[in-house]
């Protein structure tokens, strides 16, 4: 399942993508006007992922669209029994 928000000057490169697969999620922050992949990173679906998804999300970009994305990813992903909340 991908999922791609297109949010601006608000975030490094402008539109972050979610990616989930079985065992992980990368969340990708790609160039606004190409969009090709500026940085990236993948997390291991373990109790702490959503914690980690928060922070890398706030450091790239806002607190506001840290939880928009966050929200969207406990809505439609499956995530571990044990995860902690963010």
């Amino acid at each position: 399942m991908k999922k791609t928000f297109k949010i601006g000057e608000y975030v490094v490169g402008g539109i972050i993508e979610v990616v989930d697969n079985k065992t992980t999620i990368t969340i990708n922050f790609n160039d606004y006007n190409t969009g090709k992949v500026v940085i990236s990173e993948t997390f291991a679906k373990d109790k702490r992922v959503m914690e980690n998804i928060d922070t890398y999300i706030f450091e790239n970009g806002t607190s506001y669209y840290s939880d928009k994305v966050c929200k969207w990813i406990e809505d439609n992903i499956k995530l571990p029994e044990n995860t902690i909340g963010w």
